[in-house]
């Protein structure tokens, strides 16, 4: 066409149209999964190598966000529940806050000295920063962090939220940088900056899982917590059948 682009319409394509669909009503009927469907379903393995298993005679799986699929609602909130619990201790003053899940997504990264949390790019550039629970302006990040690139080896500085257990500690965190740029933090807990806020943040949700009764909760009610997989046990069979043996490899207690 005239703008550089052709369009591809007559009776040849009108056919193979009339054919496609024909064979979708086929495929339907026959209860077989539109290959165009499996290869765009959010749950579908998308392989850039071969991976040959033959030689591999011992797979080991981690045991949560493995094997086990938990409620990030019920899981990461009831884990804020008790760190916030553990704040209030403290003496934190934390009873006008809620866990809001949608403050914070796994892949981002906590910047403890500053009390931000941003997005960076795969060359580790950052383009996107909240502060608190504030989305800063473009302007804004340019001038914190200018060509600033993020790296995660200075652990001091950067935190990776990189398992959905971060969740909760990503938004304790952004929620007291709040109460302490409001100046909301009693003067009798000391002279906080940014990290010691991190420090006890973090201190006050490893006590939540170290205490245990957020586990012995979901013991009490996995159906509250746990979402099952039907073909995850099926899966473990095939390798089993396969010949392999498979192996539990976690620091969380099971029974």
């Amino acid at each position: 066409g005239g703008n550089g682009k052709s369009t591809l319409h007559g009776p040849i394509e009108e056919i193979a149209w009339k054919e496609a669909r024909q064979a979708e009503t086929l495929l339907s009927d026959l209860g077989i999964a539109d290959p165009l469907t499996v290869r765009n379903s959010p749950r579908g393995i998308f392989c850039t190598r071969t991976l040959n298993l033959r030689s591999i005679s011992v797979i080991g799986y981690d045991m949560d966000y493995t094997l086990i699929h938990y409620n990030v609602m019920a899981w990461e909130g009831r884990a804020y529940d008790y760190g916030m619990a553990n704040l209030k201790s403290m003496g934190f003053l934390v009873d006008d806050l809620e866990f809001d899940p949608d403050l914070v997504i796994r892949g981002l990264i906590m910047d403890k000295v500053k009390g931000n949390l941003v997005k960076a790019d795969r060359f580790g550039y950052i383009k996107r920063v909240m502060h608190g629970t504030q989305m800063l302006p473009t302007r804004a990040v340019s001038e914190i962090y200018g060509r600033e690139l993020v790296d995660l080896r200075k652990e001091d500085t950067w935190e990776f939220l990189n398992t959905l257990f971060s969740v909760s500690e990503a938004v304790m965190f952004m929620q007291m940088v709040d109460k302490l740029d409001q100046g909301l933090v009693p003067a009798e807990l000391g002279p906080l900056d940014y990290k010691g806020l991190y420090n006890a943040v973090s201190k006050a949700l490893f006590r939540a899982h170290v205490e245990g009764q957020l586990k012995r909760e979901i013991m009490a009610e996995p159906e509250r917590f746990v979402e099952p997989d039907p073909e995850l046990p099926l899966a473990l069979l095939d390798q089993k059948e396969a010949g392999k043996r498979l192996l539990l490899i976690t620091n969380s207690d099971y029974h």
